[in-house]
């Protein structure tokens, strides 16, 4: 709903419905902050599923979304949102999820033409992590060199690298990999079924962090994606 039909329905003006708008998602943000943790290495491995058995030192499993926006008013906005690969406009977020399907980081939003790498890079998640820690991720996140740098390992498909196909051995990996992936992306298409994401308002623009957020802490907060049985035992 517009601001103009809200303020008709409670009989008072825009700005006021505005302002108590801004201000009721400044109090769920600081509200829902806690429901996003940063579980300990001992809490992860305790809640380890059995797809990640040959993957036990992943500490997160990061991937980006894309919010479609409305068309910015300024030029330069609309540059760095435009997104060739979605024909739209759009933000682009990074979310991170446990090996279990519980999200323990969200990064800021950067307009749809940025790359995964540089929103790795600029979100300083790295810092986060341990030495041996193991991230996992998509063949977007060129990141080698900065898990490298910390020592932290790295879990993403291969490249066939100008071959025609992969050995067994890498097929498997990837297939591995990819089995252990999908729980981020049914985390992602949990954020994606709230309607305010189908088309982000431009007058809630300066807002969308907190409500990216605050969507993200709700989602936290619904069923776990895995069952019960699908995890191993904690020793």
């Amino acid at each position: 709903m517009s601001y103009s039909v809200i303020a008709v329905l409670f009989k008072c003006n825009n700005t006021h419905c505005k302002n108590i708008i801004s201000a009721a998602i400044d109090v769920l943000y600081v509200v829902l902050k806690p429901m996003i943790p940063w579980p300990s290495k001992n809490e992860i491995l305790c809640n380890m599923p059995k797809c990640f058995n040959n993957f036990k030192s992943t500490r997160i499993v990061i991937d980006c979304i894309d919010i479609p926006i409305m068309k910015p008013k300024t030029l330069s906005a609309s540059i760095i949102t435009y997104s060739h690969y979605k024909s739209t406009y759009t933000a682009k977020f990074m979310t991170g999820v446990t090996p279990a399907g519980i999200l323990s980081f969200v990064s800021q939003g950067y307009g749809g033409r940025v790359s995964d790498k540089f929103i790795f890079e600029n979100s300083l998640l790295i810092n986060l992590l341990e030495e041996d820690d193991a991230i996992m991720a998509d063949k977007g996140f060129l990141i080698d060199s900065v898990c490298a740098e910390k020592h932290v390992k790295l879990f993403r498909p291969t490249f066939l690298k100008g071959k025609r196909q992969f050995s067994s051995k890498k097929a498997l990996l990837n297939n591995s990999i990819a089995s252990a992936r999908v729980h981020i992306e049914r985390v992602n298409q949990r954020i994606k079924i709230f309607s305010i994401l189908n088309k982000f308002p431009s007058s809630l623009t300066s807002k969308l962090d907190e409500i990216f957020f605050i969507i993200c802490a709700i989602v936290n907060l619904s069923v776990p994606i895995l069952a019960i049985d699908k995890f191993l035992k904690c020793n």
